[in-house]
């Protein structure tokens, strides 16, 4: 099967037309676990928790990024939108400073 074939089919421009208008129900299909397993994202050596896991502010970034919303304060008021920080598997909206360290 050539790519052009694959571009025609009706699922795969079914899939991109989602992808290129709505990035929260991509999140339902993508794992981002993978980023626990770096350094960077282990609890802190002062015994601090984390509020949020990288993989939901992961998420987060994402859907802000795709709408063109950047800087910690935007994206921290984006992530207050109720059906984006439920969307991106969020307990309650990520704070400003949780925000800040993940990026």
């Amino acid at each position: 099967m050539s790519s052009a074939t694959l571009q025609d089919a009706p699922s795969v421009e079914t899939f991109f037309n989602v992808a290129e208008t709505e990035t929260l129900a991509l999140f339902e299909h993508l794992s981002f676990e993978f980023l626990e397993e770096f350094d960077v994202f282990a609890p802190a050596e002062t015994g601090r928790t984390r509020d949020h896991e990288p993989p939901e502010l992961m998420r987060g970034f994402l859907h802000c990024y795709y709408h063109d919303i950047y800087g910690i304060r935007p994206v921290e008021r984006e992530l207050r939108n109720t059906v984006v920080w439920l969307s991106c598997g969020f307990d309650r909206p990520p704070s400003r400073d949780a925000v800040d360290r993940f990026l």
